[in-house]
């Protein structure tokens, strides 16, 4: 008997503050609340899904208001049950390999990630889990006959308890009292990547050669600043040389980089974001785009913001390109699935 996997839905930080808000009662649209019930309702009894990403995790961290990070935790810990997606560098090295042995048959047996798992260090890429150690058949048993409860369901308590207070995050008050504590840690790495990506639109506003082939410019910075190592390493595993590539032309490389699913995404969203020339782009545009550039290949539904939808799915046709349902609305999301 074949088990019906859950539909793995993605959501926008903004959703989940908006769930959040609606849990705590004071939601931001009427509808909020019954949605939230709809689809707790859906979640217990495993049709769907909801896993966070590094995104999630980055972005909830640096926002200083504590009642924000409560609200969405909480709707997070419910909704979610802490399932998380791989990051986007295991995933782009999996793509690598596979798009290798495709065109080329080898490497022979290319490595396979899993897409989702538990945790905020499964979606960090170093998947933990807290365990009771040294403990002996004896101890183990006198221990659960004085907690009321067996070892695992007391490390499944704690680790449902740590996970939560990672998503969470301290409060303000105790933020300061914690040396090591930094909540901006990938802020300031992201502040690099965006002056990095701004050189090349500016490059691309300001060099009409270069301004002619947008695309190019995409896939090169793409290229040299994301994935060179990745791209390096798959080819070495390959059985290939750093200097002796199976690619003969600037067209076969890119035909290959645009097979990949996640860098497909991310180079149909720069390209259509960077049509709008006045625009000034922020670290939540490329934050949004490497958490959409694994959600929308690998889940079966994302519920985005309306910028993101329009470029996804009226200029970039992604949704059609991988049979993912893209949405802008949890009011959308609830009538989806009614349907």
């Amino acid at each position: 008997m074949t088990v019906a996997l859950p539909r793995m839905i993605y959501l926008d930080l903004n959703h989940w503050y908006a769930l959040g808000d609606a849990l705590a009662g004071a939601p931001q649209r009427p509808d909020h609340v019954a949605i939230f019930n709809q689809l707790r309702g859906l979640v217990d009894r495993g049709e769907i899904a909801f896993p966070l990403s590094a995104v999630h995790y980055m972005e909830l961290a640096e926002n200083p208001r504590d009642a924000h990070r409560e609200r969405a935790a909480d709707a997070m810990a419910l909704l979610s049950r802490f399932i998380t997606m791989a990051p986007e560098w295991k995933i782009l090295d999996e793509e690598l390999a596979r798009q290798l042995n495709h065109q080329f048959g080898r490497p022979a047996f290319p490595t396979k990630v899993l897409k989702f798992g538990v945790g905020a260090g499964f979606a960090f890429g170093q998947a933990q889990r807290m365990v009771l150690e040294g403990i002996t058949e004896g101890n183990r048993l006198e221990f659960e006959s004085r907690m009321g409860a067996s070892v695992f369901e007391i490390e499944k308590s704690a680790n449902a308890t740590a996970e939560y207070w990672v998503l969470r995050g301290p409060t303000a008050a105790l933020r300061s009292a914690i040396p090591t504590y930094d909540p901006y840690a990938a802020r300031r790495i992201a502040d690099n990547q965006l002056a990095e990506l701004n050189v090349m639109i500016n490059t691309l506003r300001t060099v009409p050669d270069v301004a002619s082939r947008p695309m190019d410019a995409i896939c090169a910075r793409q290229f040299y600043f994301d994935m060179e190592d990745h791209y390096i390493r798959a080819l070495l595993s390959a059985g290939f040389t750093k200097n002796r590539t199976p690619f003969h032309s600037k067209a076969d490389f890119t035909n290959f980089l645009m097979a990949l699913p996640s860098r497909k995404v991310v180079t149909m969203m720069q390209f259509h974001y960077l049509q709008d020339v006045q625009r000034n782009w922020k670290i939540n545009d490329l934050r949004d785009i490497a958490a959409l550039s694994i959600a929308i290949p690998y889940c079966d539904v994302v519920v985005t913001d309306k910028k993101a939808w329009d470029a996804a799915v009226n200029r970039a046709h992604l949704d059609k390109e991988f049979n993912t349902l893209i949405l802008r609305s949890l009011t959308d999301l609830a009538a989806r699935l009614v349907a």
